[in-house]
């Protein structure tokens, strides 16, 4: 086999790992979705609720009661860039706690996407 091959076979198998690499490490919006919706049922349904309304038997006893993201003042009000940083940093004086060192960057921004696409019916 020429030089001129095997030079070609390399680069050829290099650009082949390189966009498999690629194709593994990205999650489809689907997935994405399915990851915001896991995390927000383990993590913050509890004082949201299932449905975001804020309708739980913990939100009895907060004072505060939770955000509901299903009022028309929340879908009006909130932006996505202050509700990342309510999830990242928490909301003092209320319960909502900080939760940039227990979720990724990622695991946050999933979250809220979630949140705002399907419990509030928003857009990204």
């Amino acid at each position: 086999m020429s030089s001129s091959k095997k030079i070609k076979r390399k680069i050829l198998g290099c650009l082949t790992l390189a966009l498999t690499t690629i194709a593994s490490n990205h999650i489809p919006s689907a997935s994405e979705a399915i990851i915001g919706k896991k995390i927000y049922r383990e993590r913050c349904g509890v004082c949201h609720g299932n449905q975001g309304d804020g309708k739980t038997f913990a939100a009895n006893a907060l004072f505060p009661p939770p955000k509901n993201f299903t009022t028309r003042t929340s879908k009006k009000d909130l932006t996505r860039k202050q509700m990342i940083l309510s999830v990242t940093r928490g909301r003092p004086n209320t319960a909502m706690m900080a939760w940039e060192n227990i979720l990724s960057k990622h695991e946050i921004y999933l979250v809220v996407d979630y949140i705002r696409q399907v419990l509030m019916g928003l857009q990204k």
